[in-house]
């Protein structure tokens, strides 16, 4: 994904840029921005053209574990949830536990998945690639200060 910011700091070769949050993300984070609402949000992006602070830059981050994420945090707890619920019935069925096994089992295989999917979201933040500055875009010539063209 690429978003365009303006460089507010420079330190070594990162670039803090501050971006506009769209309302169509506002609690995303995907982008790996900051889930801070609406407003600007600060991107730590790797200064590879030499920005300097105040120029408008275009910054790219990966978006490519979208998708998994999304995966991993919506149905893998359903899916835990489902296969407990099954379990369930299997086990209440061969030995009888008690009446409603099948859904006290799902709701600890609910619970449980949170830890898959804590593991998962430290395994992709261990892994994740920073963003980067690539290109800085040259504001856009103004046409002449005064009238006397």
């Amino acid at each position: 994904m690429e978003q365009v910011g303006t460089v507010v700091d420079v330190k070594d070769d990162i670039a803090i840029v501050a971006v506009r949050r769209h309302e169509t993300c506002s609690k995303c984070g995907g982008c790996g921005v900051a889930v801070s609402g609406r407003g600007d949000n600060y991107i730590e992006a790797q200064n590879v053209v030499n920005a300097v602070v105040g120029q408008t830059v275009k910054v790219a981050t990966d978006t490519s574990n979208v998708l998994k994420a999304s995966f991993v945090v919506y149905i893998v707890p359903m899916l835990f949830l489902l296969l407990g619920i099954w379990l369930g019935q299997v086990i209440d069925g061969e030995f009888g536990v008690m009446a409603r096994f099948d859904i006290v089992l799902g709701i600890i295989f609910l619970v449980g998945s949170y830890l898959v999917v804590r593991g998962y979201d430290k395994k992709m933040a261990a892994g994740e690639r920073p963003a980067s500055v690539i290109e800085i875009i040259e504001e856009p010539d103004a046409g002449p200060k005064d009238e006397q063209c």
